[in-house]
């Protein structure tokens, strides 16, 4: 089975050599979790590493802003590479008349059939899901996004969802998504003493994939993500 390595050092031997090709996998968290820059980082090193062709789509984001928090995360050479991002926030800026009359998951299923017809994009980002949620008005969430998540696994692109959890829920979301679709990663922020705390990261669901369980430690250095075993509580 073909493999898309997420480049977490420590992570990929946890996934049993990363993420099965067209898999469409949550990236849930609260926020502040690092999803967003996760998702990207998984994208831009296999754009960089494996010269696969990479597509980010932002809901409310805007593309200055992630690129400058990608040149943060020293991913400064993103111009150079197969990776191009929809500003979803600018469109409904330049046409805020359209923006309750449109079916915004519909428009979005349109765009991703177009683009992949014309560049066949190995990774597609969206992000994020609850913000599709709030501007989609969907009248029966779960029939409706049954047929978007098809439609997802149909492209045969490996799909990154960004999945936002609310602070205090014991849901990782909203309307049964983890049974559609084919991975869960979880991040969280662990109390860890009376003043620290932890990310950590855990493979919730993996199909096809023989991975490990449990929760570990995510760190960001010069060299990118990098995990390592809890030790201790």
């Amino acid at each position: 089975m073909n493999k898309i390595p997420t480049y977490i050092e420590g992570f990929d031997e946890v996934l049993d050599g990363g993420i099965p090709a067209g898999h469409v996998v949550l990236i849930c968290g609260t926020p502040g979790t690092m999803k967003t820059s996760l998702s990207f980082s998984i994208m831009y090193e296999n754009a960089k590493r494996e010269k696969l062709k990479g597509l980010y789509i932002s809901f409310e984001e805007t593309y200055e802003s992630l690129k400058g928090a990608m040149f943060e995360l020293e991913m400064t050479d993103i111009d150079q590479l197969e990776v191009y991002m929809l500003d979803i926030g600018r469109i409904r800026k330049e046409h805020p008349q359209e923006e309750l009359t449109h079916n915004w998951l519909n428009v979005l299923t349109t765009y991703i059939q177009k683009r992949v017809e014309v560049d066949d994009f190995d990774i597609i980002v969206i992000d994020s899901l609850a913000a599709l949620h709030s501007l989609a008005s969907l009248k029966n969430p779960r029939l409706e996004l049954f047929h978007f998540i098809r439609f997802l696994k149909e492209i045969h692109s490996t799909v990154l969802l960004i999945s936002e959890i609310s602070h205090g829920s014991t849901s990782l979301v909203a309307n049964d998504e983890d049974f559609l679709v084919d991975g869960i990663i979880h991040l969280k922020m662990h109390e860890v003493g009376e003043s620290d705390f932890q990310l950590r990261i855990n493979c919730v669901k993996m199909r096809r994939t023989n991975h490990q369980r449990g929760w570990y430690r995510l760190m960001h250095g010069k060299k990118g993500f990098n995990t390592t075993p809890v030790i201790s509580e």
